[in-house]
């Protein structure tokens, strides 16, 4: 009875280990292959996920348009004479950089008064407003979406002023910038200095005078004496004058003045003789456009050259003396013998 029952047990437990391996393999066999038909069940999109997706969307364009960076309205250039003569034209340049914008329009002022507008989108695309002093030369007018030009004429006194060029962009930003600056219109000298009074050489310790006159205009000149390319010291200076005379096209014109007094006292002069070079310049407003300058040279001659060359000049001067006295006894000799061979 008991080995029936072992039989039993066992045949039980056979059965159940094979049972146990059957169902293993049949698992790792519907891993290795899945059944075609078996897939995940994806979940049915709703509207407020896909308002979530949109908005996330949303997000990342504002978040890449704030990266990168949109190309700024940039004004790279003003053109405006800092001084100019009446009698010429002014040109104004202003030239710029739209990047990835419209150009709404290019303004012109004179002290904060609009005297020029372009605007290619709205027509007439120029237009032209009064203002005293500005007069714009017809045809002279050049704008397009990177310059805008314009030529002043028949300058006066009231042309003088701040002149600023004022760039817009289109809607919806209508962005705008500007740059301003000064133009000085007067009358310009058209010649160099004038320097008076010098002699071609000088002694030790002589006093050398020179004048230094500048033409009429409108501002005045300032005067500056250089010697040997270094500025006079002001001891050396007499005051500077500037003379006013009648007005030209409502302009008071200015003469200026200013003499230089120099001492030949340095030691340098009693060894040699030395070359000095003079030269008086005329600034207006400082600017190197308009100077204008002249220059004389002189020489210093030293203490012991000096008396040789007076004793060269007393003895030229007696030696023409007797040559003169010698040239008029032979001629009276020629005369008394020319009438003593007619006598015989």
């Amino acid at each position: 009875m008991r080995a029936k029952d072992n039989v039993s047990s066992n045949s039980s437990s056979s059965s159940s280990s094979n049972s146990r391996i059957t169902y293993e393999f049949r698992k790792d066999l519907e891993m290795s292959h899945p059944p075609e038909t078996q897939s995940a069940a994806l979940p049915t999109p709703t509207p407020q996920l896909l308002l979530r997706l949109l908005g996330a969307q949303l997000l990342i364009l504002s978040i890449l348009n704030a990266v990168q960076p949109i190309e700024a309205l940039h004004l790279s250039n003003l053109s405006v004479p800092r001084i100019i003569d009446v009698a010429q034209k002014a040109k104004l340049f202003c030239s710029y950089e739209m990047g990835n914008r419209t150009l709404n329009s290019v303004k012109w002022y004179k002290d904060g008064q609009e005297f020029f507008r372009y605007s290619p989108l709205t027509p007439p695309t120029t237009n032209w407003f009064p203002v005293k002093g500005v007069t714009i030369a017809d045809g002279s007018s050049h704008c397009n979406q990177f310059i805008c030009n314009v030529e002043l004429e028949k300058l006066n006194v009231h042309s003088s002023g701040q002149y600023r060029c004022e760039v817009s962009g289109d809607a919806p930003e209508f962005k705008l910038i500007d740059k301003a600056a000064n133009m000085t219109v007067g009358v310009l000298p058209k010649f160099d200095p004038f320097i008076t009074g010098m002699r071609h050489a000088y002694k030790y310790r002589d006093t050398l005078l020179a004048n230094c006159s500048s033409e009429w205009s409108n501002p005045a000149a300032r005067l500056t004496w250089y010697i040997n390319n270094k500025t006079a010291p002001q001891m050396q200076l007499q005051p500077q004058i500037n003379e006013v005379t009648r007005n030209v096209e409502g302009f008071p014109l200015y003469a200026s003045n200013l003499q230089l007094r120099l001492h030949l006292d340095d030691k340098r002069f009693i060894g040699k003789s030395e070359m000095l070079e003079l030269r008086c310049v005329a600034d207006i407003m400082g600017l190197p456009a308009v100077r204008r300058e002249s220059s004389m040279r002189t020489t210093v001659l030293a203490l012991k050259d000096s008396g040789y060359n007076q004793r060269l000049i007393e003895n030229g001067t007696c030696a023409s003396a007797r040559a003169a006295t010698f040239a008029a006894w032979l001629l009276c000799l020629t005369s008394l013998m020319r009438w003593h061979c007619t006598l015989s």
